[in-house]
């Protein structure tokens, strides 16, 4: 059996035709034809939200500490157990960020501690959807209102799920979706700014044209192309688009067949549930669970010596996130929790699951990981 990656590239129907598309017409790239091609897409998707592609989620994050004129001492309220880019985005331009613990259902942040974090200095809120799967946005979104706070949703992991039938990201006053490598619609390295709040898309559109007022000046609002903002280079370059255009087309085979693979995993390991060797995905949310499967040892030990076990299988599984507050940089700053996020961290392992991994690639996966709990009983 040859191995069984972590993670695999998709070999996408069309990528090779749309570059040779590209590189035959200099006008192509000059329009952002493909980029054009997404968004008009997400636009079906994202219906009342002014899009932006950027080239990553973390350009997305940047975009958004921008907009909130993000200034030393301001506070952002996050998960600990999330990726670094959460708390950079913000931390970059002098925000304090303020760490708080995960809850054991979904592993998001834990809304019964916000308002715990809240102080007069806080400016946000960031609710990242871990895995994929929707936090308590309606509980988070009172507090915001009630506090007078912005709600930014980190939907990183988070594309094609959605909570109370809209789609994760157009919830709060902002969004970001992440189509790098490793998610499952890909443009090998590239991300989604999603505004829902209005008053700020139109500045939205200078900060991302690198400053510039280049929207109004094209749409002849201004007769002068001119410097107007702060701004940085956060646009997806076009051949991350031709990638990203052919996985979009192919969304709903991708997302159907991810969520196949999940359930065939919940199904081949909830006997180890049952025996209480580990702890899956809550059921409920099988059905949204198409970024990754976790399992949850019982202890780092285990987790570690499963982890190695598979890999004499020839199959890579990985741990996750490190929580933030944990960390030499994060130390410095507030936790509120009693350190859940850190006992998950250290038993956390994630299984194989991409677009090329197979049927048959599961049931080997899953007999490896019933070998171990056997040989170890």
């Amino acid at each position: 059996m040859g191995k069984i990656l972590f993670n695999d590239v998709r070999k996408t129907d069309n990528y090779t035709k749309n570059i040779s598309m590209l590189f035959s017409d200099y006008e192509l790239f000059r329009n952002k034809h493909f980029s054009e091609l997404c968004k008009l897409h997400l636009n079906k998707h994202y219906k009342e939200s002014s899009l932006f592609l950027t080239h990553s989620a973390t350009g997305a994050l940047e975009m958004i500490a921008l907009l909130l004129d993000i200034k030393p001492g301001d506070e952002i309220i996050m998960p600990s157990f999330t990726y670094v880019s959460t708390a950079n985005a913000f931390v970059s331009l002098g925000a304090t960020p303020v760490f708080v613990d995960i809850n054991q259902e979904t592993l998001n942040i834990d809304d019964t501690l916000i308002e715990l974090a809240i102080t007069p200095k806080t400016k946000a809120v960031v609710a990242m959807h871990y895995a994929g799967l929707s936090n308590n946005l309606n509980v988070i979104k009172s507090i915001c209102i009630k506090n007078n706070l912005y709600l930014i949703e980190d939907a990183a992991m988070a594309y094609g799920n959605k909570d109370d039938l809209k789609p994760l990201g157009t919830i709060g006053d902002f969004g970001v979706i992440s189509f790098d490598i490793t998610k499952h619609i890909s443009a090998i390295q590239g991300g989604l700014l999603i505004i829902n709040n209005k008053t700020f898309a139109h500045r939205a559109s200078n900060i991302y044209h690198i400053g510039t007022n280049r929207e109004d000046f094209n749409s002849k609002k201004t007769a002068h192309y001119e410097w107007v903002d702060l701004g940085l280079k956060f646009q997806m370059n076009e051949l991350s688009a031709a990638t990203l255009y052919d996985d979009l087309l192919n969304e709903e085979k991708i997302i159907s067949h991810r969520k196949t693979l999940s359930e065939i995993y919940y199904n081949l390991l909830s006997h180890l549930e049952e025996q209480g060797k580990l702890k899956l995905i809550n059921k409920p949310f099988l059905k949204d669970n198409i970024h990754e499967f976790f399992l949850i040892l019982n202890t780092t030990e285990e987790r570690d010596a499963l982890a190695q076990y598979l890999l004499q299988c020839n199959i890579e599984a990985y741990f996750h996130y490190l929580p933030l507050h944990g960390s030499p940089m994060g130390k410095k700053y507030k936790f509120v929790g009693s350190g859940l996020c850190t006992k998950v961290s250290e038993c956390l392992i994630r299984l194989p699951l991409h677009n090329n991994l197979t049927l048959s690639d599961i049931h080997s996966v899953c007999k490896s990981v019933d070998h171990y709990f056997i040989n170890n009983a």
